[in-house]
């Protein structure tokens, strides 16, 4: 058997272009990258700049798949075919993201309840993505997890060559503790092509139980990822990160993140843009280093107060 897949999910303006370049720098990549979504209409694909930089700016050696979301077969057939041109391994198709704007038009998550809409999205990528190239990103449900067979047979009849499956439905949102990973199992014994777990993966033991148990394949990891960016290296079978390591790492992100925003963004703007990380990481830190990350508008106090995290005695989970 091939060793499973390790996976960035995309998260918007989080797992971006210096998250990317962090995990490198930290020498701890995954396998593949996603980008955050291309929104399709019939009128404009939102070509985000920050995504095509993630693309062409891509030096880390790790592939990256353009990851689409739209309800409309045609305009996803456009925007795939121009993206294609540039240096990316593959269209994925979102049909997971729960945000009320996405799916208020239909995309994201919001495909998962329109059947037909689905189908005819998948249908079309599939006839214009080559082979070995086309994969889906999916929640289990609009509502309940008793709507993913019927979902899985819409996918499976446009045959992709990789699925994600985030194992939550739409209602359930990022809820904690509504994962339910023997919907993704089902995906694993439903579809003819490889199937990695996603959802509430922030452990190695979940990684390895997601592994062992659930989608020997692969897992996608998000958020998890963000809070201990060591557990791609940890799957790869490196060590667990230690209090230096995390110090790196913070400090590595904050020079990435001034690499990309500086021309454009006051000191405030660039602590602001570190926040978004710091969301996932804020467990690390006492409740006073907390406070004043969460208040802080100098890059350079920010800097401080993170060369202070101290790891607890379990490396794998932050000191909360």
């Amino acid at each position: 058997m091939s060793a499973p897949i390790t996976a960035l999910a995309p998260m918007q303006d989080v797992t971006d272009l210096a998250f990317m370049r962090t995990l490198a720098r930290i020498d701890s990549l995954p396998d593949l990258f996603v980008t955050a979504y291309f929104r399709s209409t019939p009128t404009t694909c939102a070509i985000a700049e920050a995504n095509l930089r993630c693309i062409e700016e891509n030096q880390t050696g790790v592939p990256i798949l353009a990851q689409l979301a739209g309800s409309e077969a045609a305009p996803l057939m456009r925007d795939a075919e121009r993206l294609l041109q540039l240096p990316i391994a593959g269209i994925n198709l979102n049909a997971g993201c729960p945000s009320p704007l996405v799916n208020r038009h239909g995309a994201g998550a919001g495909l998962l309840r329109d059947l037909p809409a689905l189908r005819a999205c998948l249908q079309g990528l599939r006839s214009v993505v080559p082979a070995g190239k086309f994969s889906v990103k999916c929640r289990t449900g609009w509502t309940t997890a008793s709507e993913f067979p019927t979902i899985l047979a819409e996918i499976a009849a446009a045959e992709p060559d990789m699925a994600m499956v985030h194992g939550r439905t739409r209602q359930d949102l990022y809820k904690p503790g509504t994962v339910q990973p023997e919907t993704a199992q089902l995906a694993v014994n439903t579809l003819n092509c490889p199937v990695l777990g996603n959802g509430d993966i922030t452990t190695l033991q979940q990684a390895h139980d997601w592994l062992n148990q659930v989608t020997p394949a692969g897992v996608m990891i998000g958020r998890g990822a963000v809070q201990n960016p060591y557990i791609f290296r940890q799957l790869h079978g490196g060590a667990a990160p230690t209090t230096d390591d995390m110090r790196r790492y913070f400090a590595v992100l904050t020079e990435e993140t001034d690499r990309i925003l500086h021309t454009k963004r006051t000191q405030a703007g660039h602590c602001n843009r570190m926040k978004k990380y710091l969301a996932f990481c804020y467990g690390y830190f006492t409740p006073e280093q907390e406070y004043a990350l969460r208040r802080c508008t100098n890059i350079s106090d920010m800097q401080r107060i993170l060369s202070g995290v101290t790891l607890s005695a379990d490396s794998d989970k932050p000191v909360k």
